[in-house]
């Protein structure tokens, strides 16, 4: 009998797979559990891409499993082109081709609503912006908030305060946004409070001493310093006298608290402060001279920022007419030498993020947010 080889049998042909047959549940899923700063990227692939993207469901998808990115939205007060006013732009600070940029923030809002408002200040709550007073002229005040939703990047109104205010501080401070100062009568309206949960405005007591203050919240507590330090305790609804902070020198310019320590500028130089270390006093950072090669004499510093535990500095530098903004985000680690304890900043970035700009510009925000 002839032997009659089995012939092989043909090799299978590989399944193609198109994205198209995948459920855009399924794809939703994938992507919420991807950073937020790869998504420019990723609107490329397709349409669908960018709709799914775009769209709240992957918001929703990302607060289901606990996925968060720390982002920086900056807000630009810019000269309206051949017109003597002014607009607010708001961007989201980022990398462009290894280097610091701001991408503007495209958001969705009608076209009969405008939550432009010069002089207002910004605070924000977790994954939301709110912009709080101002006015549509340099003279006009309002009682006015807005808040962007930066998940799904449109605007919508809030509850008015019960004062007009321009040029107030606001902090952000267990579920309650307290907004200080702002307004004409300040010796009767000093601040109010604002309840993120029952949506409702009320008077905040104002402390003994009500000049012009530097504030921050520290501890869970709200501090205003002045001639004299005060704490505001939420819980008790009252201020009192803090005897602390003895070594924090006088507050000029911008500061912010990463961990326990306060960050500020003191002397053209930026420095740490820790108050409850016993006989603590301001310290220099160390590390930073790099930045301080880029500073002209001429500069700035306009916002001290707490990004996700590193140390953002922007600041002005400007030139005859012009201005130009710059940006450094510098990583921080505490060190024990036999003098005491040390902090010591590593610049990981430090670059011109709008060169030339007219010199009515001005940086009216800068804020970390959770997305």
């Amino acid at each position: 009998m002839a032997n009659n080889p089995i012939a092989a049998p043909p090799p299978a042909k590989k399944r193609k797979t198109s994205l198209s047959s995948i459920p855009d549940d399924v794809i939703v899923n994938v992507l919420a559990r991807i950073s937020i700063s790869h998504y420019r990227s990723l609107c490329l692939v397709s349409k669908n891409f960018y709709s799914l993207l775009s769209s709240p469901d992957i918001y929703f998808a990302r607060s289901l499993i606990g996925t968060t990115d720390v982002h920086l939205y900056v807000c630009l007060r810019l000269p309206t082109p051949s017109s003597t006013s002014h607009h607010h732009r708001w961007f989201n600070l980022g990398y462009r081709q290894g280097q610091l940029s701001l991408v503007p923030v495209r958001t969705l809002s009608s076209s009969s609503y405008s939550p432009d408002r010069l002089n207002s200040t910004s605070v924000a709550v977790h994954s939301e912006i709110y912009q709080i007073g101002g006015g549509s002229n340099e003279e006009k005040r309002t009682r006015a908030v807005r808040v962007l939703d930066c998940r799904s990047r449109t605007w919508r109104p809030a509850p008015d305060m019960k004062v007009a205010r321009k040029h107030a501080r606001s902090y952000f401070l267990d579920d309650k946004i307290y907004v200080t100062g702002g307004c004409t009568r300040r010796e009767e309206n000093w601040g109010e409070v604002f309840d993120i949960k029952t949506q409702k405005w009320k008077p905040l007591p104002k402390p003994p001493s009500d000049h012009d203050h530097k504030g921050v919240v520290y501890g869970g507590r709200l501090y205003a310093f002045t001639s004299i330090n005060y704490a505001y305790e939420p819980k008790e609804e009252r201020w009192v006298q803090e005897a602390g902070f003895v070594g924090l020198g006088p507050i000029t310019g911008p500061l912010c608290v990463i961990g326990n320590e306060i960050f500020a500028e003191h002397d053209r130089k930026y420095t740490w402060y820790n108050p409850r270390n016993v006989n603590g006093k301001q310290q220099v950072i160390d590390g930073l001279n790099d930045v301080y090669k880029k500073r002209a004499n001429n500069y700035r510093t306009i916002q001290l920022v707490n990004h996700g535990g590193k140390l953002v500095i922007i600041w002005n530098e400007t030139r005859r007419k012009r201005k130009r903004l710059w940006c450094a985000v510098i990583s921080l680690e505490e060190r024990s030498t036999p003098l005491g304890t040390r902090m010591r900043g590593k610049v990981e970035r430090c670059d011109l993020l709008l060169d030339s700009v007219h010199k009515s510009y001005m940086l009216s925000s800068c804020l970390s947010v959770l997305v």
